[in-house]
């Protein structure tokens, strides 16, 4: 099931690369095509009550964003969504976060399109979880 939805994220990536190339050129589209999105959710869990020093940075060709928070309630979600009407809309996403001190586990996780694409897990004292998903890892799990 998770082949299938990374295909097909892939798929609208090369698409949209060659409608950008002028190969699959449609200039009389309608107003009422709505463009694709890619919906980004970050989730971090942990047993403490709070986690510290969050960083989110979404690197998008039109859209990048980024989080930074000294201090969040876990468990936390957000959700960003990017526009995928570029060619390679997506670059790269990376998740950080620090267990809170009254807490000695911590958990994160990266879904595009609810595929999970990254995951981590750390225990022990100042407990710190790192995700990241590059374009390129996307590709290179096809093969």
């Amino acid at each position: 099931m998770k082949k299938p939805r990374r295909l097909y994220f892939l798929l609208i990536c090369v698409s949209t690369s060659l409608a950008s190339c002028g190969v699959a050129e449609n200039k009389d589209s309608s107003p009422n095509n709505e463009n694709e999105e890619l919906i980004i959710q970050v989730i971090i869990e942990s047993n403490a009550s709070y986690a510290s020093d969050l960083e989110v940075e979404i690197n998008s060709r039109n859209s990048p964003q980024t989080v930074n928070e000294l201090s969040i309630e876990v468990p936390y979600s957000k959700t960003f969504v990017i526009p995928t009407d570029a060619a390679f809309p997506i670059s790269s996403t990376k998740v950080k976060a620090t267990a809170g001190e009254d807490g000695d586990r911590i958990s994160c996780k990266i879904l595009y399109d609810e595929i999970e694409v990254a995951t981590h897990d750390s225990e022990g004292e100042l407990a710190t979880a790192v995700c990241e998903n590059k374009f390129i890892d996307n590709i290179l799990s096809y093969q």
